[in-house]
């Protein structure tokens, strides 16, 4: 029988994933590939049956599952902490998006915009992050709560690392999307915790 922790622990893997990529490039300029290649894939995927199908029932989440035992594990540093800020804002993102049709359509003509992109070029080709990041921009950029990205001026203002950095976003908020119809809330996260741990550490462990 499927763990009922198994869609939403992947999910919430995959806004960790995201928000982890995000705040590897806006401090370093630099971010795993593998990483950054699920994450962005993970947006053109639109007619997956559940989040196995997703993310290869976890496989391309080995980052986001590693990062989120360690999140669940009380294990707390200003980095850490930083990951969990923009996890939580995406989630709350997520909800006010579910509640306007219109950013949801236009979000959706973009995605279809930008598959077509990568079958043209590849999926992490300048054109598509440029439309992906786009999408962003015209979209969820507008909308509350403002996701806020800490880092170093150098990076955080270079134009590659701005489009990748947005097409990041959308993909967390494709996984809250995810995690919030697999029936994941933030208070779980709370009283929860050590349940996702577990599941978190089963997945991982799973992939090694």
């Amino acid at each position: 029988m499927k763990n009922v922790y198994s869609d939403r622990v992947l999910a919430f893997a995959g806004i960790v994933q995201a928000c982890r990529c995000v705040q590897q490039i806006a401090t370093t300029g630099m971010v795993e590939t593998t990483a950054i290649t699920a994450s962005i894939q993970s947006i053109l995927i639109v007619d997956a049956d559940d989040c196995e199908d997703v993310f290869n029932a976890g496989d391309k989440l080995h980052t986001g599952l590693k990062y989120s035992v360690e999140l669940f594990s009380n294990a707390g540093n200003m980095e850490r902490n930083e990951v969990m800020r923009m996890v939580i804002a995406v989630i709350q993102l997520e909800r006010t998006l579910s509640k306007n049709p219109a950013a949801l359509d236009e979000i959706s003509t973009g995605i279809e915009k930008a598959t077509t992109q990568s079958e043209q070029f590849s999926l992490l080709h300048a054109n598509v992050l440029a439309s992906l990041a786009g999408v962003y921009s015209d979209t969820l950029s507008v909308l509350k709560p403002r996701i806020m990205v800490n880092g170093e001026e150098m990076h955080l203002t270079n134009p590659i690392n701005t489009n990748k950095i947005r097409s990041l976003l959308l993909a967390a908020v494709r996984a809250a999307v995810l995690w919030r119809q697999s029936n994941g809330s933030r208070w779980q996260l709370l009283f929860y915790r050590k349940r996702y741990l577990r599941e978190s550490t089963r997945l991982l462990e799973n992939l090694n």
